[in-house]
């Protein structure tokens, strides 16, 4: 399940976490935003255990998505080690978001 996190949580589930993240940054108001959380619902037990799925409403995380220089939306963040890693812009695949993902994952098991 890919859930909302607040910016208070955002330390603790996503920068202490064990395994890495992908934090969907999104707005309320961004068709593309549904889109791309639909696509990463469905890949969300493929990586049980493995990776962590977050969502933050920019809006209502401006501070965050500033941070984090989230300009266009949907973006996501991928989190390796409380460090990001890589920037998807826009709306992406199943295929190339799997893809990241499993590039990623394998770079986290050589890390270990």
């Amino acid at each position: 399940m890919i859930y909302e996190i607040t910016g208070e949580k955002f330390e603790r589930e996503v920068l202490q976490s064990g395994i890495p993240v992908f934090a969907c940054f999104i707005t309320s108001r961004c068709g593309s935003c549904f889109a791309l959380c639909l696509v990463v619902e469905d890949l969300v037990e493929e990586y049980e255990g493995r990776m962590k799925f977050v969502m933050v409403d920019a809006e209502k995380e401006s501070e965050l998505a500033d941070r984090y220089n989230m300009l266009a939306m949907p973006a996501a963040l991928l989190f390796n080690g409380g460090e990001p890693m890589k920037k998807l812009v826009g709306f992406q695949s199943k295929a190339r978001i799997r893809n990241t993902l499993n590039e990623l994952l394998a770079e986290h098991v050589h890390s270990l």
